[in-house]
């Protein structure tokens, strides 16, 4: 193991032992994504927007030389000075040039990703120069000299207690664990520096080119207050918050407000035009400092998609592991999934290394983006660059090799599936580094499709399908023959190639892609759909087979890629057919696996209902296994992947007598590792007719 992962490795390990910090971060982004949910009610067009959004970043990305001079000559006709900083340090040396000249010696600053990324704070310390956050969660984390956790909600790993203490402590005065009282006096310790202070800093979330005008969304105020007072306001922001117009803005600050902290619009929205006049009627001096710290460069690459980040936090609030660990662990220059990607343009790919592995490829991120960036595709290629490629380690190799392994061992099911449960594979399994807590799963005789010709159905399977639980393959042909049709399958498919993206083996992964696309395609080209059993297949096939191979013909197969479950409930729709249960016992706790919820496939669902089911289901989104990653021994692995799904195993354990269903094979597994009892796929439980 590299010395990277022995580092993170052990700060998983000192987090996951916090056990009140955990409960800190999950209680409140779980807050904020009912929050988000219950604002995007309110749109009936969301996913429309969110193509929108993406095309205004895509273009304002594409035009930004033309958007920086622009933005720059409307400023400056109107009063303003605008800088352009190459670098980080740049940066710092201009801002602190600025104040310096007007002798400044306190600053009060308005929340700004950027300038944590700048490490401004620091920097203007050691020159003298007293800088005071007014946010209320990032003073706390100035006095405690700790770092954000999370780009919105910064102090989510601390509790109301922590907070009164920091306070007191540092304050010297008594404050009460009660957030009013935390509130009001911050507000009253905050006054005095705000009527005193000689300069004010803020961040961007836009910039305006035709009228070179900064927008800035706050909530709690001092946004608006902090820059109105001081004679000197200083603006820092990246190039990429630039867009073309107000039209362009406008449509950003819909999706921005909701998929941050599920408001329609946050509290203030201030629009600033060129330089304010100042209560005693002068001018007040304005500056914009411009920050590339490679951005610029990025565009050029796969990284760009990064620039259209609108800094919303909804890939954080939905990300299985950074529900548990946070930013600290979680996280590099940003935290979380979209952190990875700015760690990669502002520090390079091997900083966003140190903790690429705690994606566990779920594809969350992705579905939520508001303005649709390939997150956790683009984090896929992130992990096979650098200097210390992915997938060096022993344990990750045999784990991404596991359609090969599965291949050999289902030609004598019997010796292997014996074999697995002997101490001396156990021994093996930790040596090697997978956790000997678990149990390899049995293979069976290989899948022997019925169908010998080409029907109007494609069986895409993946892998534990054709060699793992054939049976699931077998109730396929069985559900499809009672409707009437037969489904053909394709024996020179390969496996789907997820494990090779979760340990950034992409050349592996483009040649399981290549191969499946060519082999799929001859049979969409003449009108045949194709449908899976396996969520992550359905994935890989409509989403990631498309981003990896670039091509007409990776779209037109992830077009024609269907769940057996909209297929079949299609069919029952059109053919007012019957669905009828298999169990006696109707009551079924359904877990929608990570890929479905990112699909936004739960088709299982209404086909369990009619079948006459209960059905119960979670709003926990992850199981935790994630693939082969709970597989992995350690903090980094199984004990992880564990405390990531604890929560859904904590609900299926109260549910009682009943019947637990999943259509992942991966959760499957989770599932019953967890819980001890059998999990069934969900085509097992009902049968058309």
């Amino acid at each position: 193991m590299t010395i990277r992962n022995d580092l993170l490795t052990d700060k998983i390990d000192q987090a996951l032992k916090q056990r009140d910090k955990v409960v800190a971060i999950r209680t409140s982004l779980k807050r904020l994504r009912e929050n988000r949910r219950r604002a995007l009610l309110e749109l009936t067009n969301f996913e429309k927007l969110r193509e929108l959004a993406k095309q205004i970043k895509d273009k304002n990305t594409k035009n930004l030389k033309t958007n920086i001079e622009t933005f720059t000559r409307a400023l400056e006709n109107q009063g303003g000075k605008v800088h352009f900083a190459s670098s980080a340090e740049e940066a710092c040396r201009l801002v602190y040039q600025i104040v310096s000249a007007k002798d400044v010696k306190l600053v009060v600053k308005s929340k700004s990703m950027t300038t944590e990324e700048l490490k401004l704070n620091e920097y203007l310390e050691r020159m003298g120069i007293t800088v005071v956050d007014t946010d209320l969660g990032e003073r706390v984390l100035q006095l405690a000299r700790d770092k954000p956790a999370h780009i919105v909600a910064p102090a989510i790993h601390y509790t109301r207690r922590d907070f009164a203490q920091i306070i007191s402590k540092n304050e010297g005065v008594w404050v009460e664990s009660d957030p009013e009282k935390i509130t009001q006096s911050i507000r009253l310790l905050l006054r005095k520096r705000f009527l005193s202070a000689q300069a004010a800093i803020s961040g961007a979330n836009f910039l305006i080119a035709r009228s070179g005008s900064v927008v800035l969304v706050t909530n709690e105020g001092n946004g608006r207050l902090g820059p109105s007072v001081p004679p000197l306001y200083i603006v820092v922001a990246g190039v990429e918050k630039i867009v073309q117009n107000e039209e362009d803005a406008a449509l950003l600050l819909e999706l921005l407000a909701r998929s941050a902290t599920g408001q329609s619009l946050t509290v203030y929205t201030t629009f600033t035009t060129g330089p304010q006049r100042m209560a005693d009627g002068s001018l007040q001096e304005l500056h914009v400092v411009l920050v590339d710290n490679g951005r610029m460069r990025a565009r050029e690459t796969e990284l760009g998609v990064a620039l259209w980040c609108i800094r919303c936090g909804a890939c954080l609030n939905t990300c299985p592991t950074f529900n548990v660990l946070g930013g600290h662990v979680f996280g590099g220059v940003y935290p979380g999934p979209m952190g990875v990607l700015w760690s990669a343009i502002i520090e390079g790919y091997d900083n966003a290394n140190n903790f690429s592995d705690l994606c566990i490829s779920c594809g969350l991120c992705s579905s939520v983006c508001p303005t649709k960036i390939p997150i956790a595709e683009t984090i896929m290629l992130v992990k096979s660059k650098g200097k210390n490629r992915r997938g060096k380690r022993l344990s990750e190799k045999i784990l991404a090799s596991v359609g090969g392994i599965e291949r050999f061992a289902s030609k004598a099911p019997k010796i292997w599936n014996t074999l697995v449960l002997t101490k001396f594979t156990k021994s093996v399994m930790d040596l090697i580094g997978l956790d000997p807590r678990r149990t390899p799963p049995k293979v069976e005789k290989e899948f022997e499709p019925s169908a010998k010709e080409l029907t109007g159905f494609v069986y895409f399977s993946d892998i534990y399908a054709r060699y793992n639980e054939p049976k699931i393959a077998y109730e396929l042909e069985k559900i499809f023959k009672e409707v009437g049709l037969s489904v053909y399958y394709p024996i020179e498919q390969t496996e789907a190639g997820m494990p090779y993206l979760s340990y950034g083996m992409i050349e592996k992964a483009r040649k399981c892609a290549r191969k499946n696309v060519q082999v799929l395609l001859k049979y969409v080209s003449s009108g045949c759909k194709i449908v899976t059993t396996e969520p992550t297949a359905l994935y890989l096939l409509r989403h990631v087979y498309p981003f990896l191979l670039k091509s007409r013909e990776a779209d037109f197969v992830a077009q024609n890629s269907y769940s057996v479950a909209q297929i079949v409930y299609s069919l029952v729709k059109e053919r007012n057919l019957s669905v009828y249960p298999k169990f006696s016992q109707k009551r079924v706790f359904y877990h929608v696996p990570c890929h479905a919820r990112a699909l936004g496939e739960e088709y299982y669902l209404p086909l369990l209902k009619l079948a006459g089911y209960e059905v119960v289901t979670s709003d926990v989104t992850c199981c935790g296994i994630a693939g082969t990653f709970g597989y992995k021994k350690g903090a980094l692995g199984y004990e992880l992947s564990m405390v990531v799904g604890e929560e859904l195993f904590e609900q299926m354990a109260k549910f009682g007598e009943g019947i637990y269903s999943t259509d992942s094979s991966v959760c499957s597994i989770q599932i019953k590792d967890a819980l001890k009892k059998s999990c069934f796929h969900p085509l097992f439980l009902f049968g058309v007719g």
